[in-house]
């Protein structure tokens, strides 16, 4: 649902100008000229500087506008060679192919993938793309690039995250500590947890591990938290060492 909103300020230049934008926005949409509208707000939003107040209800009707939109847009059937375009091109370009991949008999991109896996490919999407031929149960062996090292798998054989006991194991933990007395801060760390698990595609987290991780986790979002209070105070409490000698690829790639 979209609500329509007029500002009451009437005060300098300013402010007219931004209510007027807005207005002209408001209007398009009632009129259901959304293209227009999103075009008004894509350079609006461009600009160097906006007041505070204005720049959120404008980001507001652009989410808005972008989804309606993309509701309108008839979804697009890509061929062969499309698929291997677009696994080469623009980040965005990438992750389109993987959609359409996940929609599609993947076996039918073997070629393309293996050419992708080789080509240095981007971190999250490499995880995504093995992510939907475990998926599919798909047997055929693939070789990839990790940190400049050769990585052969076979993406039936590789647990998914949410199904490893060592991923399970680890939830545990965080549990026993947060689950009571911060139940927030448990979602965001298991939320955590579950992209550092997929970011280590092919590998997996062993049950060995589980208490080691679990603590980096804590760690890692404390000081995305920039609470180093609570994090000293985490340690302290459970008589833990400041770090367990694992380097979260989450830190690494600033996710």
């Amino acid at each position: 649902m979209l609500y329509y909103c007029v500002f009451s300020r009437k005060g300098d230049t300013m402010d007219t100008y931004y209510e007027d934008i807005l207005k002209k926005v408001e209007n398009q949409i009632a009129e259901h000229n959304i293209r227009n509208a999103f075009q008004v707000l894509e350079e609006e939003l461009s600009m160097p500087y906006i007041p505070k107040e204005y720049e959120v209800k404008l980001i507001d009707y652009y989410n808005q506008c972008r989804s309606l939109l993309r509701q309108q847009e008839a979804p697009k059937l890509y061929g062969d060679e499309e698929i291997g375009a677009l696994l080469n091109g623009s980040l965005e370009e990438q992750f389109l192919a993987i959609e359409q991949l996940k929609k599609s008999n993947i076996r039918n991109y073997i070629e393309e993938i293996r050419s992708y896996f080789l080509n240095e490919p981007h971190y999250f999407v490499r995880s995504c793309l093995m992510e939907a031929l475990m998926e599919q149960n798909v047997s055929e062996e693939f070789t990839t690039i990790m940190d400049g090292l050769e990585i052969t798998f076979t993406p039936c054989f590789i647990e998914l995250p949410s199904e490893s006991e060592g991923v399970e194991q680890a939830i545990q933990y965080l549990r026993e500590w947060f689950e009571n007395e911060n139940p927030t801060f448990l979602m965001m760390c298991v939320d955590s947890l579950m992209k550092e698990a997929y970011l280590r595609l092919p590998f997996t987290i062993e049950a060995e591990d589980a208490f080691d991780f679990a603590v980096d986790i804590a760690c890692y979002v404390y000081k995305a938290n920039e609470d180093r209070e609570g994090l000293l105070g985490f340690l302290d409490e459970k008589g833990l060492a400041k770090s367990y000698g694992y380097e979260l690829l989450l830190s690494k790639h600033d996710v």
